[in-house]
């Protein structure tokens, strides 16, 4: 077996990356813990989980709507949550609601880099079907090609937010 430099530095990176995306997941669960299932929408105090059409609603539809100007779906509405920079980076955060309802079905997370495309991110509710989370956690990878610094960036954005709920 022929070991090279070049292959114990794509691995390192490899792993440094795993470490910081298991960073972020667990950041966002806290996030989500605190920020959205602490305050619900029935009478039992919950917020009913995203559903598939609005987890697509949250990353597809609201690219659209902010592309194309399509309309949201059923009179859904997007709010303001909170935006992050740093450097050429910026994170904001956006609530997806429901008709009716004052608290967000789901977040969705724009991040942009300077003179780059904006990416979008549908983060669903705590209790959402795994397979959302899944789709969620895949989407992570994004388009980048230094996806460590995107990473990083999105631990740094995510702790500031959870920061921001606390402190609330």
């Amino acid at each position: 077996m022929n070991i090279t430099w070049k292959g114990v530095n794509v691995f390192i990176k490899f792993v440094k990356i795993q470490e910081i995306m298991k960073k972020a997941y667990l950041v966002l669960s806290i996030l989500l813990l605190f920020g959205i299932t602490s305050q619900g929408q029935t009478p039992s105090g919950k917020i009913a989980p995203t559903t598939e059409e609005e987890y697509v609603m949250g990353s597809v539809g609201y690219k659209m709507f902010m592309q194309m100007k399509v309309a949201l779906k059923d009179n859904y509405k997007v709010k303001d949550i909170k935006e992050f920079e740093y450097g050429e980076r910026k994170a904001s955060f956006k609530g997806l609601h429901r008709p009716g309802e004052e608290k967000p079905c789901a977040i969705i997370m724009v991040y942009t880099k300077l003179r780059g495309a904006p990416e979008y991110y549908c983060i669903p509710t705590l209790d959402a079907p795994e397979l959302l989370w899944d789709r969620y956690r895949m989407g992570l990878v994004g388009e980048t090609d230094n996806q460590q610094d995107q990473l990083q960036f999105f631990g740094f954005a995510l702790a500031k937010a959870l920061m921001m709920y606390t402190a609330e």
